[in-house]
């Protein structure tokens, strides 16, 4: 399934590595021990039986033997997407990143973005004997007159750890997208596409056929997994709630973060949603995975609703063949050439803004 388009993007299938693993623990050391020996300081682990935590040690460590982990073998775009994320939790660099290995990875580019990508990675807990799959299958090529695009991202929690830590379950790619993280545990957190059904040549237009995956109930789940249960804080007391939607939504992050990708969620409205450089996660200029990911933590900021609104009505217009004239598209090209055309974050853009 795996493979590598050369061996400066992709080392892990090429080379071995040698793994510096501490020396043993004195004898008959297990359970909750035995892991922060390995992989300690652990944070705030939960209460677990010491089967479930030498389970949790022995899994870990068999994974670092056969994959390694992208703190100590390091995989650029993604410890830098991952380590944004612990600054955000306020934890020590590599917290998160030694505990994340890459079991698969096949990336071709096309330039500075991915063409085909099929990505399989692993998040061991720091605070839990738990971890987590991720899986993204993705494709984007732009042809004379239509773009080529579709992924899925996925993840699957493994609440009770067996058996060969080498071993994953291989998501199911066939059907649409919508069907790839739907099936042998795995759960959808956002799928998308062009439809090009009736939809090709010079009149070809971006039918975006598009949904989130995640829903409230699993970003608990995913934090519960990861790093405990977390409380709700008082609903009158704003500066805790803030930092509970902050928590959440890094946790929700991570899951994106892990495959390699930056999606920048607000969570106030004095902040802005920044789309991720390299990938394109949304075909059309609505940025309804940022607030899909709100939703999924239960929230909405003020705008949310209107921009939802107008998400939709731009889907349908596209999906008819009708142009559409989005308001907030002209002033930010009005804004783009009083500056002289210039903007320092167009290269990560892709192909969100409207075509001509």
């Amino acid at each position: 399934m795996w493979g590598s388009d050369s061996e400066e993007e992709n080392p892990y299938a090429v080379k071995e590595v040698e793994v510096k693993e501490k020396d043993p623990p004195p004898s008959g050391v297990t359970g909750l021990a035995l892991a922060e020996h390995y992989f300690g300081p652990l944070l705030s682990p939960v209460a677990a039986t010491p089967a479930q935590w030498t389970a949790y040690t022995e899994h870990r460590r068999g994974a670092n033997v056969k994959y390694n982990n992208i703190f100590d073998r390091r995989k650029q775009s993604i410890n830098d997407t991952v380590a944004a994320i612990e600054k955000d939790l306020s934890l020590d660099n590599g917290t998160l990143q030694k505990g994340i290995s890459i079991l698969g990875r096949l990336v071709e580019w096309d330039g500075n973005e991915p063409r085909d990508a099929d990505v399989l990675v692993r998040i061991y807990s720091p605070a839990t004997p738990k971890y987590i799959d991720v899986h993204i299958k993705y494709h984007c090529r732009a042809r004379m007159h239509e773009i080529e695009w579709c992924y899925s991202l996925g993840y699957r929690i493994y609440n009770r750890i067996s058996g060969d830590p080498t071993a994953y379950h291989d998501p199911s790619t066939n059907g649409p997208p919508s069907m790839w993280h739907s099936r042998g545990g795995w759960q959808p957190i956002c799928w998308a596409y062009y439809d090009d059904e009736d939809n090709y040549g010079p009149k070809w237009r971006r039918n975006e056929v598009a949904d989130m995956g995640l829903h409230e109930e699993g970003v608990l789940d995913v934090h519960e997994a990861l790093f405990g249960p977390i409380e709700t804080p008082p609903s009158d007391d704003a500066d805790a709630l803030l930092a509970y939607r902050r928590k959440l939504v890094a946790t929700a992050r991570l899951l994106f973060a892990a495959v390699g990708i930056d999606y920048e969620v607000a969570c106030t409205d004095e902040e802005t949603d920044q789309w991720p450089r390299r990938w394109t996660l949304e075909g059309l200029s609505d940025k309804w995975v940022a607030r899909g990911i709100r939703e999924a933590c239960g929230f909405h900021l003020s705008g949310d609703a209107e921009a939802a609104k107008r998400g939709k009505e731009q889907q349908r217009y596209y999906a008819v063949g009708e142009n559409y004239d989005d308001e907030d598209d002209e002033d930010e090209d009005d804004e783009d050439e009083e500056d002289g055309g210039d903007n320092e974050d167009d290269d990560g853009e892709g192909f969100y803004g409207e075509p001509n």
